[in-house]
Order: C-alpha cells, then sequence, then structure tokens
C-alpha cells in the first residue's frame, strides 16, 4: 500500500496551512516533508518553526537537509565536518516528533578523489550519523543525486563528486554495508527524477563517449558503463527502498539528440504528465507499505495552494490503491 506525503517550505506556515487542507479534502492522514532553505531555520529561527508545527498535532513530518543555502554560500558536503549540523538536525526532529531525517550522497565535490575512496570515506560517516540518529530514534534516508547544480547566486553553475550517481549496483552495495555494520538507522531514498537524470546520462555517454570531457560526465566510470547496456529507471528499484520523491522529468532515448542538455540534465520537480516518466510502469511491481512524497512544484508557481501536489496524490490513488 502507498502512503503520501507533500512538500512544503518549513518556514512558511502558509504552505503548512494549505497542505493539512488539502490532506483533509483528500481525506487522508497528513504526511509533511519538511524543506530547509538552510541552518537559521534550526537556529535563529527554530522557536517557530516548531511553533508552527506544533499546531498540526495529527501531522507525521520529515525533514529535509538542505543542499546548499543560498544566503551563506553554503554547499553540504559529507567530506566536511559537519556532526554539529547533523546534530542540530536530529534535535530539531526530536522537537517536531520526526522520525525521518533526509539527506544527500555527496563526498569530496570537486576534489580529486576516487569512487572507491569517496564510498569508504561516506560509509565511515554514515556510520556516525548512524550512532547520532539511534539517540533520537531517526532514521536518516539517504538521497539519490547526480551532479549537482546551484543557482546563479553561488558563483558557479554546478559541483560534482566521485559518489555522483547513485546507481543500482552503488545502492546494493551501499545497502548490503548498512546490514553488514547493522546501521538500523540508515535507509535510502529514491529520487525518481534524479535516476531519470542518471540513467539519461549513462544512457547518452554510452552512445555519445565524447562527453566524457564535460565535467557534468566525468564521475561516470568505465566500470559503470560496463554493468549496462541500457540504464532504465526501473533499475534502480528494490524491495528495501520504503520512502520515493516523486516529480516528472525527461527521459532521454537514443533517439534523441543531445543538443537540449539543460533539458535532460536539470529537468525534476514537474507535475506529473508534464514530462515522460511512465510512472504506472515503474511502480507496477512495487509492493508492501511505500511511502511516495510529493515534490512537485506548482504548474502556476503558486507554492501556497499547490494544486499539482493534490493532482499527483489522486493519480497515484486511481492507479495504485
Amino acid at each position: 500500500m502507498f502512503h503520501y506525503a507533500m512538500k512544503a517550505a518549513a518556514d512558511s506556515k502558509l504552505q503548512l496551512i494549505d497542505r493539512i487542507r488539502k490532506f483533509e479534502k483528500l481525506r487522508m492522514r497528513p504526511i509533511i516533508e519538511l524543506f530547509l532553505s538552510g541552518f537559521e531555520d534550526i537556529g535563529r529561527n527554530r522557536d517557530k518553526l516548531i511553533k508552527n508545527c506544533s499546531q498540526f498535532a495529527d501531522c507525521e513530518y520529515l525533514v529535509h537537509f538542505p543542499i546548499f543555502e543560498i544566503k551563506n554560500k553554503y554547499i553540504y558536503d559529507a567530506y566536511n565536518e559537519e556532526e554539529k549540523k547533523v546534530k542540530m538536525l536530529l534535535d530539531f526532529c526530536e522537537e517536531i516528533d520526526s522520525k525521518v531525517l533526509i539527506m544527500h550522497r555527496g563526498y569530496g565535490f570537486d576534489r580529486k578523489m576516487g569512487k572507491r575512496e569517496a564510498e569508504e570515506k561516506f560509509l565511515e560517516k554514515v556510520a556516525l550519523w548512524d550512532k547520532l540518529a539511534k539517540q533520537k530514534k531517526v532514521k536518516i534516508l539517504i538521497e539519490n543525486y547526480g551532479f549537482v547544480w546551484l543557482p546563479d547566486s553561488l558563483g558557479k553553475e554546478y559541483v560534482v563528486s566521485p559518489l555522483d550517481h547513485f546507481f543500482p549496483w552503488d545502492i546494493l552495495k551501499f545497502n548490503e554495508d548498512v546490514n553488514r555494520l547493522n546501521l538500523n538507522y540508515i535507509g535510502i531514498i529514491l529520487d525518481i527524477a534524479h535516476a531519470v537524470i542518471s540513467s539519461n546520462m549513462f544512457n547518452m555517454l554510452k552512445k555519445h563517449p565524447e562527453l566524457s570531457s564535460d565535467r557534468r560526465f566525468g564521475n561516470i566510470f568505465g566500470g559503470d558503463l560496463e554493468k549496462k547496456d541500457l540504464l532504465e529507471t526501473n533499475d534502480f528499484i528494490f524491495d528495501f527502498i520504503d520512502y520515493f520523491h516523486i516529480s516528472d522529468s525527461f527521459i532521454w532515448y537514443k533517439e534523441d539528440e543531445i543538443s537540449s542538455l539543460r533539458k535532460y540534465l536539470y529537468t525534476e520537480n514537474l507535475p506529473i504528465g508534464e514530462g515522460n516518466i511512465n510512472f504506472a510502469e515503474i511502480f507496477k511491481k512495487v509492493i508492501g507499505s511505500k511511502v511516495m512524497v510529493m515534490e512537485i512544484n506548482p504548474k502556476n508557481g503558486n507554492h501556497n495552494n499547490n494544486v499539482s501536489q493534490l493532482n499527483a496524490i489522486e493519480w497515484f490513488k486511481k492507479k495504485f490503491n
């Protein structure tokens, strides 16, 4: 059975109220993923956020770790010493009774480092996070990501790391390591649009090897390319993944040109039907209790009345529940 969540900016009471009302219309218990704009949300603005969240006692919250802050020009990287920030996040989760914290898989942005070394070092950090999360009884979910594109105000278009593209074989290895080390407070959340983008880049590089000179493709390694002739979104789906980020995007096919890289490398958060992802095919064999987080931006740009997330849940319910 699928359960459904909507996203909302953590510092916006109007967005929280809107999502609660939409769940009332759906006759569902509300589940909201809180997007933090930066660490001021859980620093200087912490009391305000806790007060806003506490007004909706029946709501279940997930907390989304920011991968960058525009104001402080900060980019999250597990390579850096982040223990204090992770503790702040876990404390905030405890205050609002959130049992889930979402963090991105990234290590060593723009550093010269091999994939194997980055995997080992990232796993060490994950083991530390597991100990911290255990104290608060919060599950930390690791989100797949490709290269990270950035707002213009951060002064660069993107950053890359050896852990770009959490490919299916990487997911399997990570899950095996988590089980081997008994990291019971670590899991995975699969972002479908990010999986599409990683598949696009994999398949583009297979057909157009000259793209290897583009830094955005540089962390798709030869050993990765040997794994599959064609990589599809379905390949990222595993029974042990219980959480998914849902939004539409554009799948690149071999007959497509590579002139529109931005379309196929940067597109996410579209309403269902605005891209070409076949969600019915992707999830037709998925069983068990799964949480589908509608990480969808409103088609009309009105985040205080995000009809696109409501429509997405209604579409999923007709298809799967």
